[in-house]
């Protein structure tokens, strides 16, 4: 049995479902994904889906899940056209941080099928804690509140979940201050958030990367910049699966993947 964590896939299902192949994710592994599995790829329900129904994968809310739920009425409603969807929280999630691929797969949900996501991602929580090989972790998307660990999405107010999807130690403009992950060691922080590749940028100079994570202090960043849809940097965008039992990385880069569909 192992325990494994992956962030930010951003629709990217078949990638997904390679990297699970990759490790021989079975039954008795486990898996937390960090959120932020919709929007700018194709098939973030696939993906939401897929965590939900399986008994040993747990979803975290990313700060795009909760963009959808801003804008998604809860009991499963959808309108026919985006476009009736107005105001500037509809503006943000469909137009500037690609809901629009995410809302079109959704719409064509049965009714019942979108009641049973939504009553699903309100379940979710938005930091879990948890000890593998006596080793403590925090999960969460990129912050967290130390009273709000291991609470479900509807029982957290809209000021605290902003806090926790939004702010992280590497952003400039919505910094969370990495003293506060360093206080609470030895636990070590998993999140996601911001492309580890472009936190390697800043350190190493632009270019192609190996794709990997980025660790300041107890802090790992395992997203691989899923987000960019393979569209520049190849060798150093795509999906990392960090197994927790030994920190071992085991990764899909946009490259080893188009390779493999040939």
């Amino acid at each position: 049995m192992a325990t494994y964590v992956i962030s930010d896939l951003h629709g990217q299902y078949k990638m997904f479902l390679k990297l699970l192949k990759k490790v021989t994710f079975s039954d008795t592994d486990e898996l937390y994904m960090l959120g932020d599995a919709v929007d700018r790829g194709p098939d973030g329900i696939k993906i939401l889906q897929h965590v939900m129904n399986s008994d040993n994968m747990h979803f975290l809310l990313g700060n795009h899940e909760v963009m959808m739920l801003e804008v998604l009425d809860r009991s499963g409603v959808a309108k026919s056209e985006m476009s009736s969807y107005r105001g500037l929280e509809a503006e943000r999630w469909l137009t500037w941080n690609g809901g629009d691929k995410t809302y079109n797969k959704y719409k064509r949900l049965k009714k019942e099928e979108r009641v049973q996501l939504m009553n699903w991602l309100y379940s979710c929580p938005l930091s879990i804690k948890t000890e593998v090989n006596k080793k403590i972790f925090l999960l969460t998307h990129t912050a967290f509140l130390a009273d709000m660990i291991d609470v479900p999405f509807k029982e957290i107010g809209e000021r605290e979940v902003n806090y926790i999807v939004w702010n992280s130690p590497f952003r400039p403009d919505l910094y969370k201050d990495i003293r506060d992950y360093i206080y609470f060691k030895p636990w070590t922080f998993i999140i996601g958030h911001v492309p580890a590749c472009y936190m390697a940028d800043i350190v190493y100079g632009e270019g192609e990367h190996e794709l990997s994570s980025f660790t300041v202090e107890n802090v790992i960043d395992i997203d691989g910049g899923c987000a960019s849809g393979g569209k520049d940097n190849k060798a150093s965008r795509g999906a990392i699966l960090l197994r927790l039992d030994d920190m071992k990385e085991f990764t899909m880069s946009f490259a080893e993947y188009e390779s493999e569909k040939k």
